[in-house]
């Protein structure tokens, strides 16, 4: 179904969804009027056209010829990508842009009817850059993702020093990176963790943190109070028991839990927690569903796990599940819960349905986010033990050519390219590949499984 914005039916767009959901259609594509005269502006048009994308797991949303600058950076996935027989405009700050080669443009009239103020370009840097502070860790998780990387053998690596590390956070806000996460190993090892995290927080920027929670306690936490905006907490079962037993930490379900409810007492912006989507985890998703909504979590977020060997531990039947799971608990809940990593949206029948849980692989693989390794140098993703620059040259790294391959995803097979989810799947995980296949541009495993 094709539907066309205009001055008088875009406040219609919600009452549209349910009407589509209703009689199951299964895709609308929205675009703006060509007739100049009858344009709404695009900040009038926005908030209602956030509320159709709310039901993107009942069916495909596309945005047509609608610039990239004017919705946010978790709806940019929707955009198709230029209309040839689109006249669009665009100014000069349209070239600066992260997207300007996908985005068609302004309507032909529209910046001279409304102006340019709208033009918001997104600048081709790294959303975020976290940086391990430490190599060392008091957990001995199962699937760690430092064992493909720094700690394949063993966690003996010297850290950093802190003036070093001020010197990285200095760069970092020189080259206008917005986000900066603090993590591991287990960062809160550090004695000089809060003086890092409060050098960071007095320079605005968004800071994030990391850490098993193992050692905050309400001194802890108190320190934390003003200095960190969003923390994310690994939970990995629903039991001490079983939490201990991944963990190689006794009681440390417990601890989690503490740490969760003293956070949030101290009024912790955002608190989250972290699941490895094992396969015993998808099978008693219910019962650690249950547990996390317990606790005062702002956000509850699912991963693949990246094999650390030559086999894949997921097949479409739990991935299948998980989806289903997923739906229904946000139908339930109306909770931020989703998939936080690569996943080729193929590896289940109905893409949409993976899609509409699916951070897709935005946040992998060096696309909007870089590690700084406690090696000393910079690498794409957690997982890749790729070194592409040096910290104090973060803007170099960005521009290295490996990862500029993996954003401009012209390794992709034909029907990758051709399918419309690709700007957000981008293919799934180049590390699975890697570990599976042995080469970073070969198919995600999990792709094209059904």
């Amino acid at each position: 179904m094709k539907f066309k914005i205009n001055q008088s039916n875009y406040k219609t767009l919600p009452q549209l969804a349910e009407v589509l959901r209703q009689n199951k259609v299964k895709k609308i594509e929205i675009e703006p009027t060509n007739q100049t005269e009858d344009l709404p502006k695009f900040s009038e048009i926005v908030p209602f056209l956030y509320q159709i994308l709310d039901y993107e797991q009942y069916f495909q949303i596309w945005l047509k010829n609608i610039p990239f600058c004017t919705v946010d950076s978790e709806s940019v996935d929707h955009i198709l990508p230029k209309d040839k027989d689109f006249q669009g405009e665009k100014t000069k700050k349209c070239r600066k842009c992260l997207w300007n080669n996908r985005c068609s443009g302004f309507p032909k009239g529209y910046l001279a009817k409304y102006g340019s103020e709208e033009i918001c370009p997104m600048p081709d840097l790294p959303w975020e850059v976290m940086i391990e502070v430490t190599s060392h860790c008091n957990f001995n998780c199962r699937f760690c993702f430092n064992k493909i990387s720094f700690a394949q053998n063993g966690r003996a690596i010297k850290d950093l020093s802190t003036n070093y590390l001020k010197k990285i956070i200095d760069g970092l806000i020189k080259a206008k990176i917005k986000i900066i996460r603090f993590t591991g190993g287990e960062p809160l090892l550090r004695k000089d963790i809060f003086e890092l995290i409060k050098y960071a927080k007095n320079k605005e920027v968004e800071v994030r943190l990391n850490t098993n929670a193992s050692l905050i306690n309400q001194g802890t936490a108190k320190k934390l109070k003003g200095i960190v905006d969003n923390i994310l907490i690994p939970i990995e079962s629903y039991s001490d028991e079983k939490e201990s037993k991944i963990t190689g930490y006794p009681h440390s379900l417990e601890k989690k839990i503490k740490a969760i409810e003293l956070l949030k007492k101290e009024k912790i912006p955002i608190v989250r927690a972290g699941t490895v989507t094992i396969k015993e985890n998808i099978l008693n998703f219910d019962k650690i569903a249950h547990l996390i909504f317990k606790l005062p979590l702002d956000e509850w977020e699912l991963y693949r796990p990246i094999p650390i060997s030559k086999r894949e531990k997921l097949d479409s039947e739990l991935i299948k599940l998980l989806v289903e799971k997923l739906i229904g608990l946000r139908k339930k809940t109306k909770k931020a819960v989703f998939i936080g990593n690569a996943l080729p949206f193929c590896a289940i029948k109905d893409l949409n349905k993976l899609n509409s849980v699916s951070k897709g692989g935005l946040f992998d693989d060096g696309h909007t986010r870089l590690v700084i390794d406690p090696r000393d140098f910079v690498k794409p993703d957690y997982f890749m033990n790729e070194n592409i620059g040096q910290p104090l040259d973060i803007l170099g790294a960005w521009h290295h050519p490996f990862v500029k391959k993996m954003r401009d995803l012209k390794y992709l097979p034909e029907q990758c390219q051709e399918c419309p989810f690709v700007f957000k799947c981008r293919g799934g995980s180049r590390q699975a590949a890697k570990m599976v296949f042995g080469d970073y541009w070969d198919l995600d495993p999990l792709g094209r499984l059904f």
